[in-house]
């Protein structure tokens, strides 16, 4: 009998211990909630503490291109859809997201939050749904299938975003 309570006990125990870990990865998951508004804001207070510091304009140069990252970001649209595919060069901040630069190509983006981050539901009028329920918007980075929000999948400098319609 004190054998099944301590394995009732055990397995109370690693389940609180898995609910725990589940709670935890969402929280982080949620912490990297940030808008391209919020990266530019707090681009330019950096700027104007620097240039409140005296730094040189050479210095305030390098310090630009070290906190920015050239990104390709490029939309294939379905077929016979009403918006033609495009693909567009932008500029993010030093960490910036595959979400900042989709709205950085000044498409019309809609997007809901959702448990697993920002969730792309309709660019340039195509929707989720509209070619069917199944249909949506994914995304690749550099040709490789990513496993983590939009909102949360940092960018690099020659980074290169496809954003794709699956039907």
């Amino acid at each position: 009998m004190y054998q099944n309570a301590q394995n009732t006990t055990k397995k109370l125990f690693a389940s609180l211990l898995a609910l725990a870990f589940a709670a935890l990865l969402a929280l982080a998951g949620c912490a990297g909630d940030s808008t391209a508004a919020d990266n530019a804001d707090a681009q330019d207070a950096a700027a104007a503490a620097a240039e409140q510091n005296g730094a040189s304009a050479e210095g305030d140069a390098a310090g630009a291109d070290a906190a920015e990252a050239k990104v390709t970001v490029s939309v294939t649209m379905p077929e016979g859809a009403d918006a033609a595919s495009e693909n567009v060069e932008v500029t993010v901040p030093a960490e910036g997201t595959v979400y900042d630069a989709l709205v950085a190509t000044g498409w019309d983006v809609q997007a809901e939050d959702s448990d697993y981050g920002k969730y792309v539901t309709s660019i340039n009028g195509i929707a989720n749904g509209s070619e069917g329920e199944m249909s949506g918007w994914v995304f690749t980075v550099n040709n490789e299938q990513v496993m983590e929000g939009c909102d949360v999948c940092k960018l690099a400098d020659g980074d290169t975003v496809e954003w794709t319609f699956f039907v």
